[in-house]
């Protein structure tokens, strides 16, 4: 008798949610931005309707098509749209790959620094904000009322009052960012603020997907810094995982320009006001060449997949990358592969230790088809590594925020800087090779690996497009 009730209330349920699941099977198929991504909706949708509605309409659904087209309304509107030179490639330009995909010009009269180090990174931060005179422009995925947090506030707290025009971007969840006293002393300062918008769905701007991850503060535009830091005291070592190993970038020269404009067409979106009239073209500061690469989900090519695959299409000896989650599309991942069999040095440089352990469980998954074709997988040791950086050879830099996984190629909004330059190569090639030293070359595949690491890296690997 109990059976048969069991059995009537399972059926009963799953009736209830047929329609439900044909309606959201339909909408994933309609509006994934992968077809992977659909089927994997649509197997957790009708092989288990009472759990895949549900987190499809939580996690999954949102009206992309009218986000992107208003987006890139929005950005026409800057003229940040169709942007890309129309003259003809120049193979032997190293940088005009990304000058196309990007639809920003090379520019000349550039330089760039790196900071390593987390206290020494916002010590920077800090004293670019307070020698501002004119505007700051301040942009961060996380911003933590702590001591790091809080210090920055105050900086621009102190030029705000001093007549300086600061601009807060800040792409926080309602309820889990900061506190409505940090923001309000923020304003009451004279400070403008805002959060950048997502698609229509279910649950707004809670969800995970289409998020801007960019980091960057400009100062008078003059300076720039960006990189993969976001502002609290987890990069100062103050975590459970040690000091995160990150990495940012001061940039100095016209790219700057190519940086504020980025940051304009995220500020038009979030508040419809064009903040171009009072930005300042950026003098020359040296002699690397740059262009900047904004990454966006609304782009009209993949950008963040591309952006990868031009990496390795360039590499011509070497290719280090380092970034700490590694789920790569399909199209990235042989383009990887094909670097390594070409004869280039393939180092992938990953954290040992997890913060979200669904992408990194996944990565094993992927250890063992990069290897064979020759590639290295090196594994940092110390603390979380969060860097974001990339060495093509003797003379191509690139330091962001852009992750190697199929989230930042398809979901997020990202940055980062390509600089031609043998003397910013050399710097971080230092860097690179001090991380090695820090990390061990992953030599076990993923047949040797514990029971319980196989099963859960197929599993993950499984919600790829969703990671």
């Amino acid at each position: 008798m109990l059976n048969d009730i069991f059995e009537f209330d399972d059926l009963l349920l799953r009736a209830l949610f047929i329609l439900p699941a044909i309606v959201a099977g339909y909408l994933a198929t309609t509006t994934s931005r992968t077809p992977q991504g659909a089927v994997g909706w649509i197997v957790l949708i009708l092989a288990y309707p009472f759990v895949g509605v549900p987190a499809y309409a939580l996690l999954g659904w949102a009206n992309y098509a009218k986000f992107a087209e208003r987006r890139r309304a929005s950005d026409a509107r800057l003229g940040e749209v169709d942007a890309t030179p129309r003259d003809a490639p120049v193979p032997a330009d190293r940088l005009d790959v990304f000058s196309r995909l990007s639809g920003n010009k090379i520019d000349a009269g550039c330089d760039m620094k790196l900071m390593v180090d987390g206290e020494a990174t916002f010590d920077v931060i800090e004293a670019v904000i307070r020698e501002a005179e004119h505007y700051v422009l301040v942009q961060f995925y996380t911003f933590a009322d702590d001591e790091i947090g809080r210090r920055i506030q105050a900086a621009c707290i102190e030029r705000a009052k001093a007549g300086v025009q600061v601009f807060f971007l800040h792409d926080e969840m309602p309820l889990l960012g900061l506190p409505r006293h940090f923001m309000a002393e923020l304003r009451s300062a004279g400070i403008q603020t805002a959060r950048p918008k997502g698609p229509t769905r279910a649950l707004g701007p809670f969800q995970l997907n289409y998020r801007n991850h960019r980091k960057l503060v400009v100062a008078d535009g003059t300076t720039a810094l960006t990189g993969g830091l976001n502002c609290s005291k987890t990069y100062i070592g103050k975590s459970n995982y040690g000091p995160w190993r990150d990495t940012f970038a001061r940039v100095d020269g016209p790219v700057v320009d190519q940086l504020e404009r980025s940051f304009a067409s995220d500020w038009a979106w979030a508040t419809g006001h064009d903040i171009r009239p009072i930005l300042r073209p950026a003098p020359r500061a040296g002699d690397m060449r740059a262009v900047a690469v904004p990454i966006a989900p609304t782009d009209t090519l993949n950008t963040g997949n591309l952006y990868f695959i031009a990496l390795a299409q360039q590499a011509r000896e070497r290719l280090w990358i380092a970034t700490p989650y590694f789920v790569p599309d399909s199209q990235v991942m042989a383009a990887l592969q094909l670097a390594a069999l070409r004869g280039v040095d393939l180092r992938l440089l990953v954290p040992d230790r997890p913060d979200h352990r669904l992408p990194w469980w996944a990565a094993f998954s992927y250890f063992d088809e990069l290897r064979a074709a020759g590639g290295e997988i090196y594994r940092y040791t110390p603390a979380f590594m969060h860097s974001k950086v990339a060495l093509v050879d003797d003379d191509l830099s690139s330091v962001g925020s852009v992750n190697l996984d199929i989230r930042s190629g398809l979901l997020n909004f990202e940055l980062t800087v390509i600089v031609e330059s043998t003397e910013a190569a050399v710097e971080v090639e230092a860097m690179f090779l001090k991380d090695f030293e820090n990390s061990y070359r992953l030599e076990t595949s993923l047949s040797d690996q514990p029971a319980w690491r196989r099963i859960l890296a197929r599993i993950a690997r499984l919600a790829a497009p969703q990671l």
